[in-house]
């Protein structure tokens, strides 16, 4: 079946679900002591975010992950049911408990530090997704995450080239984008920011910028490579060409999802028929829009807020 540009093609993504707890410092935080703030508890997770917003911007989504037999995964599956997430292939553990993320923040919303209980995720062997990729549409948009084991993400990739699928990847955190490494040359999409960049290439934080990093994971036969460095310009290179984008403004009150958010924005411009530089400015969009919300989902996060926050367009410069 062709896809008519501007129709909003189907997407599964494999990957994180999790409840989250996050607490932020409401003046600047006094280390290795007890700080006044707020918290609060919400389902969430990498390829759980990305999917949930899919689906706010019009998209059949479908979520393959997995929870454990408890009331946080009965929360979590809850949660994708009434977003419009399919949940057909979120298996349950009976032996591993849902997956968690604790994350503390500043008082500007800045991280502090994040510590990711995933150990779940290790289920989730080429055996358990498999189903999901027998009984995928033809036209389906894959995303992966890299909280999944080295041969589950092998597993993926292959079928995706197999069958002629696009498929991104979300590198997730330092420790885990190496897993995605070997898996390069067919990836459609790659995003990094410029820490998890640094530790595919082997080198240390401070020895390349984003556009430099984002070239040097690019190439002939490498996938699209968005880079990002937190409130400096991200980089794009696609097709030997490279562009750097500047974030649009944002009152931020949390960087907590900004990333999955600038994934989703940028797979929905791409899966609507956009290219790649024109396709990162709902990402840009939707991350500005997350970053002025509390959580990791704001409420008026949908294709129209898209629209109107990139009706000026977005700055870019060439390199």
């Amino acid at each position: 079946m062709t896809k008519r540009i501007g129709e909003r093609g189907p997407i599964t993504i494999f990957g994180g679900a999790t409840i989250d707890h996050v607490a932020a410092t409401n003046d600047t935080p006094v280390m290795a002591a007890s700080n006044p703030g707020t918290a609060r508890t919400t389902p969430g997770g990498v390829a759980f975010n990305i999917a949930v917003i899919l689906a706010r911007l019009g998209h059949p989504v479908r979520l393959v992950s997995r929870v454990g037999a408890d009331a946080a995964g009965d929360t979590v599956v809850a949660a994708m049911r009434n977003a419009g997430v399919g949940t057909r292939h979120v298996s349950v553990s009976t032996d591993a408990a849902t997956a968690t993320y604790l994350a503390a923040l500043d008082d500007t919303g800045g991280l502090i530090i994040g510590i990711a209980g995933m150990g779940i995720f290790n289920e989730m062997t080429p055996a358990v997704v498999a189903p999901a990729t027998t009984d995928a549409p033809d036209d389906d948009f894959w995303v992966v995450d890299a909280n999944l084991p080295d041969e589950t993400l092998d597993f993926l990739v292959g079928q995706a080239r197999a069958s002629g699928r696009r498929i991104a990847a979300l590198a997730v955190s330092p420790a885990k984008c190496v897993r995605l490494s070997p898996l390069l040359d067919d990836i459609t999409l790659l995003f990094v920011n410029r820490r998890e960049a640094a530790a595919m290439l082997g080198i240390g934080f401070d020895e390349a910028g984003a556009p430099d990093l984002a070239r040097r994971l690019s190439g002939p036969v490498h996938p699209d490579v968005v880079v990002t460095d937190a409130g400096a310009p991200l980089a794009v290179a696609h097709a030997g060409e490279l562009r750097s984008f500047l974030p649009l403004r944002a009152d931020i009150r949390s960087v907590n999802g900004a990333g999955g958010a600038l994934a989703a924005g940028t797979i929905h411009g791409l899966s609507i028929g956009r290219g790649p530089f024109e396709a990162i400015l709902p990402g840009l969009a939707a991350a500005a829009i997350t970053m002025e919300h509390d959580g990791t989902i704001p409420p008026a996060l949908n294709a129209d807020a898209l629209a109107a926050r990139t009706g000026g367009g977005a700055h870019t410069e060439t390199s």
